[in-house]
């Protein structure tokens, strides 16, 4: 199966449902308001779909019109279900340890085991990243928004 074809269509996607959430104000009603409206977070993340969704649609259509030849990372084998599996247990895991665990502790975790399965290998910056992103949303979402993500409970 040709990756990049799938990434030309899920970016495609992902594009038009942004835009939807950029130019549509009666996508939420009530909700937690904030000095920067209801629709700001989902604004500024619809925001963020369209540049990247855009910068992969543009790499994947570019090698598909010059025809260029799939590398290894491009080609998606489908002879077993093993990684699906994976993913979802990692998820279900997630979905069940964040009451107890807390938001802080549990996603650095999940954000490492995705990063193992998809290949990567250089720890340094996947561990930074799984540290400081989960941070940075907890206190954003504390201290901006309003809203309190779980805790340690246990």
């Amino acid at each position: 199966m040709d990756r990049r074809k799938i990434d030309v269509v899920l970016s495609t996607f992902l594009i038009i449902v942004s835009v939807i959430i950029l130019t549509n104000d009666n996508l939420a009603e009530g909700g937690a308001e904030s000095d920067l409206g209801i629709m700001f977070l989902p604004r500024i993340v619809a925001g963020f779909i369209i540049i990247f969704s855009a910068t992969i649609a543009i790499q994947s259509f570019l090698k598909l019109s010059r025809g260029a030849a799939l590398e290894g990372q491009e080609l998606i084998t489908t002879d077993g279900f093993s990684g699906i599996f994976l993913y979802v247990g990692i998820f279900v895991g997630y979905w069940l340890a964040v009451p107890h665990l807390g938001f802080i502790v549990t996603t650095p975790l999940v954000m490492l085991g995705v990063a193992y399965l998809l290949g990567g290998r250089n720890w340094v910056p996947i561990i930074a990243m799984s540290v400081i992103t989960p941070v940075l949303i907890y206190c954003g979402s504390r201290e901006y928004l309003r809203v309190y993500l779980p805790t340690w409970s246990l």
